[in-house]
C-alpha cells in the first residue's frame, strides 16, 4: 500500500490542526468527512478544497470500502467504542488523545488492538513538535548527562482577551465541562500532552503526588501542582498549572503558554514555547557552565500535528508501529488518573494501583 485513503471523523476545533498534515501529504487522500452536524463537515470540505464523501454516521464510514484508515477527532468518552469498531472493521485507527476516560475502557481497547490486523495509535502532536524533538536529541546525545529533574510549567490566560484567528467550535467546551463524561479538566485533557512528553524524554512514571484545585467551572484546575518519580531513574518531574485569566496571552492557538526545563549534572535544556508565544527567545536553549546555545528549529505549534500525520502515513505504508502505541497511551492515561487519585487521598500514589 503506497496511497492511504483517510476518513476524518469529527469536524470540531482540533480537526483544523490535524487535517492540514494529511492534506499536504501526497501519499494520503481525505476521502471522507464525518460529523453529526453535516453542514460542519461540508464547510470544512469547502475550506480544504476537497470533495470527500460526507457522512453523519460513523458506522457508514466503517462500511465504506474506499476508506483505509480513520482519524478519530471525537469527544473522549466516545473513543473506546469507536476505536474498537474501527479496528474490528479492518481500518487503521488513529485517535486523538486521551485514549479513554477510564482504565477499564483502555483495557477493552487493548484487547481489540491485540486481535487487530491493522495499526492503532493515539495521535500526540507534542511528540512531533520540533523543539520537543530537539530536546530529546540533546538528551540522547548526553549533552546534560542523566537528567535528574524535569519541570513543565503551564499558564492559562484569558480566552476573552486573547486575540487571534483560532476560534473554538460550538459545543467544544460542553462535553469537556461534564463530569459525567470527563474524569477531569486541564490536568486530564491537556495534561496528557505533558505526561507523554516527560515519558518520551526520560521514561515511565512510578509514583505521583498531587495537589489539584477543583474550580467551579471544572476545567481550569489552577493552581495545581504534581510531582512524579520516574521508574528506575534518579529523576523527579514537576508539572504546574497556573491561572492568569485577566491577562491576554500571545498565542496563535489556545490562550496557554508552556515552559519546559530538563536538568542534568552537566547542564540544562529549556524549551521556551509550545502552544503560546510569550518569550522572545530561541525555542530550545542548552545551558552548560557559562555557555548558552540556542537552536532555531521550527516552532509553530501546528508543526507537531504535521509530524503526527506524517508518522501515521509512514507507518501504514511501512507496516511499522506508529509512535504512541497502546501501551504508551495506557501509561499516560494511568498517570493522568493518578494525579486526581493522589490529590483526593492527599498522599503519594504508586501508579501501578491505578487499574
Amino acid at each position: 500500500m503506497d496511497h492511504i485513503r483517510l476518513a476524518i471523523v469529527g469536524c470540531g476545533t482540533i480537526s483544523r490542526m490535524n487535517a492540514p498534515g494529511y492534506l499536504r501529504d501526497e501519499r494520503c487522500e481525505i476521502v471522507a468527512l464525518c460529523d453529526p452536524i453535516r453542514e460542519r463537515a461540508e464547510e470544512f470540505a469547502a475550506e480544504w478544497r476537497i470533495s470527500p464523501a460526507i457522512y453523519t454516521d460513523y458506522e457508514v464510514v466503517l462500511a465504506d470500502r474506499n476508506v483505509d484508515a480513520v482519524e478519530l477527532l471525537t469527544p473522549t468518552h466516545l473513543h473506546a467504542d469507536q476505536i474498537i469498531a474501527g479496528l474490528e472493521a479492518g481500518k487503521h485507527v488513529s485517535c486523538q488523545k486521551p485514549i479513554a476516560v477510564s482504565m477499564a475502557e483502555a483495557d477493552r481497547i487493548g484487547e481489540a488492538v491485540a486481535k487487530a490486523q491493522t495499526l492503532f495509535r493515539i495521535s500526540e502532536n507534542f511528540l512531533f513538535y520540533p523543539p520537543i524533538v530537539k530536546a530529546k536529541e540533546l538528551l540522547d546525545s548526553g549533552a546534560i548527562g542523566d537528567p535528574n529533574m524535569v519541570r513543565i510549567r503551564t499558564v492559562v490566560g484569558s480566552y476573552e482577551l486573547t486575540v487571534n484567528d483560532f476560534d473554538l467550535a460550538d459545543g467544544a467546551m460542553e462535553w469537556r465541562s461534564d463530569a459525567a463524561r470527563q474524569p477531569g479538566g486541564k490536568l486530564y485533557d491537556d495534561g496528557v500532552h505533558k505526561y507523554a512528553t516527560a515519558m518520551y524524554w526520560v521514561g515511565d512514571f512510578e509514583s505521583v503526588y498531587s495537589i489539584v484545585t477543583k474550580p467551579d467551572d471544572f476545567i481550569v484546575e489552577a493552581p495545581s501542582s504534581s510531582m512524579w518519580r520516574f521508574k528506575d531513574r534518579n529523576c523527579l518531574g514537576v508539572i504546574d498549572y497556573a491561572l492568569a485569566d485577566e491577562m491576554p496571552l500571545r498565542s496563535s492557538y489556545y490562550p496557554m503558554d508552556e515552559f519546559f526545563e530538563i536538568v542534568g549534572p552537566k547542564g540544562m535544556i529549556w524549551v521556551t514555547r509550545c502552544t503560546g508565544e510569550m518569550l522572545d527567545m530561541p525555542p530550545v536553549i542548552l545551558h552548560r557552565g557559562s555557555e548558552s546555545t540556542g537552536f532555531d528549529v521550527p516552532m509553530d505549534w501546528i508543526e507537531g500535528f504535521h509530524g503526527a500525520a506524517r508518522n501515521f502515513i509512514d507507518c501504514i505504508i511501512s507496516g511499522e508501529q506508529p509512535v504512541m502505541d497502546f501501551e504508551f497511551a495506557r501509561k499516560v492515561l494511568q498517570a493522568a488518573l493518578g494525579v486526581y487519585r493522589s490529590s483526593d487521598l492527599d498522599m503519594p500514589l504508586d501508579l501501578a494501583t491505578i487499574e
